[in-house]
């Protein structure tokens, strides 16, 4: 551009003024890349800051399918456990077995015998437009709690922590080495996630614990479950009760628990 002004304009005054003007523009160009070059050299890029990324809902299965691969430490926190069943348990149940690595999974769940938390629950899923029992928690966290229990017991590199909550958490958190990601029961609505060892990624992590560890903790029986699979014939009045949670009508939450167990429905297909 200056040698075009240079050639092109006969007014020597326009001529001086013109290619001044872009001699600083030029100047200036150069030294912000000079100092840009130093910086990266000398500094490089600040890994400490991490940005929140926001989940379209279509992208959501993604990111969660990705939390539980190479991890050495697992927790989840929600509200029916129905895709930690599908997916999570199943992953890291198989990549203990084939890398022989010890993990250990965190489960939080709401407590079935609180009736605050039943009628909490029941009016969410109504509002969603879900058939709701009497009891919709108490299926769930039961087939949760089985197939951890089978999962864990035919499995000695798996470490399973199960804890009943007394608080209804108002979204899902799945959390991991590789990050911790925030959803809805509306599958419909955007997700959250934080990069590990984030700022938020930590404050997650510190909530998460400091909330299992005033929550009371679920035990179980192995060798009861050893030699189980995730099948309906596991499920039955002896392992049904196994986890200290109220189950009044055992023949009736059978079936039902051993097709949460067995074909584990969930909402991200």
């Amino acid at each position: 551009m200056i040698w075009v002004a240079e050639t092109n304009f006969t007014w020597a005054i326009t001529k001086e003024i013109i290619v001044s003007v872009l001699i600083e523009i030029v100047a200036g160009s150069l030294i912000i890349l000079g100092f840009y070059v130093l910086y990266v050299y000398f500094i490089g890029a600040n890994t400490v800051v991490r940005e929140v990324n926001v989940t379209r809902p279509q992208d959501i299965s993604e990111r969660m399918r990705a939390l539980p691969q190479d991890v050495r430490h697992y927790m989840f926190w929600g509200r029916s456990g129905s895709f930690f069943r599908s997916y999570p348990l199943l992953e890291l149940n198989k990549q203990a077995r084939e890398n022989k690595r010890n993990i250990v999974v965190d489960v939080l769940l709401p407590d079935p015998d609180d009736e605050r938390l039943v009628k909490s629950y029941r009016d969410i899923l109504k509002a969603l437009g879900e058939e709701a029992g009497e009891n919709p928690l108490l299926p769930n966290v039961l087939a949760t709690c089985m197939a951890c229990a089978i999962v864990s017991s035919n499995n000695k590199h798996l470490d399973i922590k199960i804890h009943l909550s007394r608080f209804l958490p108002a979204f899902r958190v799945d959390l991991s080495d590789n990050g911790a990601i925030l959803t809805q029961d509306d599958k419909k609505k955007s997700a959250l996630y934080f990069d590990y060892g984030s700022e938020f990624y930590d404050m997650f992590r510190s909530t998460v614990t400091n909330e299992r560890d005033v929550s009371r903790e679920v035990t179980w029986d192995k060798e009861l479950f050893a030699g189980l699979k995730l099948e309906e014939k596991s499920c039955d009045a002896k392992t049904l009760s196994a986890f200290s949670i109220k189950v009044d009508n055992v023949d009736g939450l059978q079936q039902e628990v051993a097709r949460l167990v067995k074909t584990r429905p969930h909402r991200y297909g």
